[in-house]
This record gives C-alpha cells, sequence and structure tokens, in this order.
C-alpha cells in the first residue's frame, strides 16, 4: 500500500461530517463519500464471503478464560471474509481495498447468546483514536490527484507516524482467504474460573501456513479469487485455521493499537477453527451484523477507544443497510 492508494479512493470525498453527529455517523458518512452510497451494503469491507464454521476449544483453553466457548464442546460460527473498502464488486486487487482483508466470527453460543471476533490482515492500526481515523479520512477526501503539494493526506502522514507505516507497508495479496493471517485490531482482557486475567489480541493462523501470490499472478487472477480458491479448497475437506491469544506484558500499551507488541510475547492456543461451508452471501450477508464488543462472560474489551468506536461505525452501517 501507498499514498497511490490514497488517490484511488479520494474521488468525490469530500468532508460531509457535521460536528454534532456522533462519532459513529460520521465515519460512516466520510465513507460514502469516499466510495459512494450503495444499497444494502455495508460502508467498509462492502465486498465479502459468507462461510459456515465450527470452533474446538484447544485442551486446557479454558484456564485462560471462562468463556464458555473455550469449555470443550464445539461452537457453530459464521465466519465472513471481506476486502477493506465500500465497493463491492471491486476486484481483490483493486487499489481502493489498500491490501486488508477481514475475518469476521460470530460464535452461536450453547445458550444462545452470541461472541463476535473481528479481525484484519494488519497487525496494527493507522491511528489510535476514532476522531483521528476521521481526520485521516477527511484528509484523503481533500487530496484528490490535482492538489497542490504537500497534500492534507500527506500532512497527515507526516505527523502520524503510525499512520505513515501502515499505508507503506507491503501487503502481499494470498491464495486465498484460507491462507491469509488475521490480527485481533484492539486488546481484551481475558478472565478465568480463578478471576485471574490477562489482556491479548487475537491472532488467526492458517493451519497449513501463510501463502501468497507473486504481484504478476495476482495481476492475471479473477476478481474473485480469494473467495473462489477458498469454495474450491473446501472441496478436499475443511479449511482450518488456529485462534491465538497474543499476550500483553506488564508494560504493553493495551489502549492504543498503533502499537503493535513485540514477536516474543507468548500466545496461548484458544482452538481450532475450520472452515466446512460455503453459504449464500447474498442472502444473509446484510442481516450479519458483528460487533467488537459483542462478547460473553470471561472476556471483556479494554479501555482502547477505537473499540467502540468500531461498534458505533458498524452498528449505524447496519442500521442504512437494512433499511
Amino acid at each position: 500500500m501507498s499514498i497511490a492508494f490514497f488517490a484511488a479512493i479520494a474521488v468525490g470525498a469530500t468532508n460531509v461530517c457535521a460536528e454534532d453527529e456522533p462519532l459513529g455517523v460520521r465515519l460512516v458518512n466520510q465513507m460514502n463519500a469516499r466510495y459512494g452510497q450503495h444499497t444494502g451494503v455495508r460502508a467498509n469491507h462492502a465486498k465479502g464471503a459468507v462461510f459456515e464454521g465450527i470452533f474446538t476449544p484447544a485442551q486446557g483453553a479454558d484456564s485462560f478464560s471462562s468463556a464458555v466457548f473455550l469449555k470443550g464442546a464445539p461452537t457453530p460460527l459464521v465466519i465472513r471474509f471481506s476486502n477493506a473498502g465500500g465497493v463491492p464488486d471491486a476486484p481483490d486487487t483493486h487499489p481502493s481495498t489498500g491490501g486488508i482483508r477481514g475475518m469476521a466470527i460470530k460464535f452461536r453460543l450453547s445458550d444462545g447468546s452470541e461472541q463476535d471476533i473481528v479481525c484484519i490482515s494488519a497487525n496494527g492500526f493507522p491511528v489510535a483514536t476514532g476522531e483521528d481515523f476521521l481526520a485521516l479520512l477527511q484528509a484523503v477526501g481533500a487530496s484528490g490527484p490535482n492538489v497542490p503539494k504537500p497534500t492534507p493526506v500527506e500532512k497527515f502522514l507526516s505527523i502520524h507516524p503510525a499512520a505513515a507505516a501502515f499505508v507503506t507497508t507491503p501487503r502481499p495479496v494470498a491464495v486465498s482467504y484460507g491462507t491469509q493471517p488475521f490480527f485481533g485490531v484492539n486488546a481484551f482482557k481475558f478472565t478465568n474460573t480463578q478471576k485471574t486475567s490477562k489482556f491479548g489480541r487475537y491472532r488467526i493462523v492458517p493451519e497449513s501456513g501463510p501463502a501468497y501470490v507473486t504481484d504478476e499472478e495476482a495481476a492475471k487472477r479473477p476478481p474473485n479469487a480469494l473467495a473462489d480458491n477458498l469454495r474450491a479448497s473446501l472441496e478436499a475437506g475443511p479449511v482450518k485455521f488456529h485462534l491465538l491469544v497474543q499476550v500483553a506484558a506488564a508494560d504493553d500499551p493495551t489502549a492504543d493499537a498503533t502499537k503493535v507488541w513485540l514477536d516474543s510475547r507468548p500466545t496461548i492456543e484458544l482452538g481450532e477453527i475450520a472452515v466446512i461451508k460455503a453459504l449464500d452471501t447474498k442472502k444473509i450477508e446484510n442481516d450479519l451484523l458483528f460487533l467488537p464488543t459483542n462478547v460473553t462472560t470471561g472476556i471483556e474489551a479494554s479501555d482502547d477507544p477505537i473499540i467502540n468506536t468500531r461498534t458505533e461505525a458498524y452498528a449505524e452501517s447496519f442500521s442504512r443497510r437494512t433499511k
């Protein structure tokens, strides 16, 4: 990804936000201005594919958290893979995606409730607050191809090093969604039955290992290869991931999504995610709402402000597309 990514999505993206509106509303308004308003479609991660899955907890996972889905019996899942951006028919490699993929998981818990996990393919996030994310979107919107340099987005990146690093990090194209690792944006607090708590961030690792194509191969692929190749893989059996938690050290920041923890931090395996069946995406995806704050007993959101911002924006987008 590079600053050229912003040029590809800036057309028509003006500052459309009224200061007295809730932040989630302003974010969705700004995304609609960036990508266009598409009826019945998410404001971001508009292009997706939905699958059925099963989660099987790892032995001893319930010693890390008392969450019901870690207690032995398998849990049914609904999984939505997606590409970032608000253009529902954009090819996988379109610049508007920024090379970012999503994996949202809904656990159908035994007591009838739900637990959601919402991850992206990048380790880290460009900004630490929802207000800064809105400012980034607004800077993008003011940075068309004919704007004098330094453009507003270039100015923003010059004073936000995490955002600059995020947009200049190379993002290789995976063979399929099933060969793409995913990372939790935010930290959560995990508490076990002994009331011992630890903070951590989710990681989702393909069992077969990450696998990517070359830039030359990516340029020649069909527009929906990430989902199509996953569906093809399912003909040979389930496609599996390992659900992990990277555990924070005492001095690791848990309220700043831009701060990536050291790889030397320990990981705990929570269990296995098996993708088993493709579902009718067009029929069901718009009724699916995945919220980072939708957690069960034994898991709590940290005080990272981005968590609530994401929930507000996702809920606003859901409200609009289901009217």
